[in-house]
């Protein structure tokens, strides 16, 4: 399952984390006990496409999914050194993920989508959202 597979590539590769899970949603992220810097799997979205060969029966399945970046920023008086630790974080992140294959027999390549901001209310924690995509591969069995 890519989910696993994500999560034990970001256990692996990801330093200086408190904690590295996955959450079913953002919300669900959020109300959790936070133990930043933490990052956070989210599976987004899925769509299938059929293959022309083979129809409904073989399916290529494009998967976006967010690692949510959290950063204790109570320390910063300014934030600089947040940013500066947000972009460190990214960086590790996209270079765990970005260009990874986690099943080399039926998927692709991993791909960064985007990032945003999702939430700084001062409450002394940055969330931070960088989204990927990968594609797998599913075979029904009629």
């Amino acid at each position: 399952m890519w989910v696993q597979d994500v999560l034990d590539r970001l256990k692996a590769q990801v330093s200086g984390m408190r904690e590295i899970d996955g959450a079913t949603s953002l919300d669900a992220a959020m109300r959790g006990m936070v133990a930043a810097p933490a990052l956070y799997l989210i599976p987004l979205a899925d769509r299938g496409h059929e293959l022309p060969h083979t129809g409904t029966v073989d399916q290529l399945i494009g998967v976006l999914f967010g690692v949510l970046i959290v950063l204790d920023t109570a320390r910063s008086a300014q934030g600089l050194d947040v940013l500066l630790e947000l972009e460190a974080v990214r960086a590790q992140v996209r270079a765990a993920l970005v260009g990874w294959v986690p099943d080399a027999d039926t998927g692709e390549p991993v791909t960064f989508a985007g990032g945003e901001l999702v939430q700084f209310q001062g409450d002394g924690h940055l969330w931070w959202s960088d989204e990927f995509s990968l594609t797998t591969y599913y075979r029904s069995n009629p």
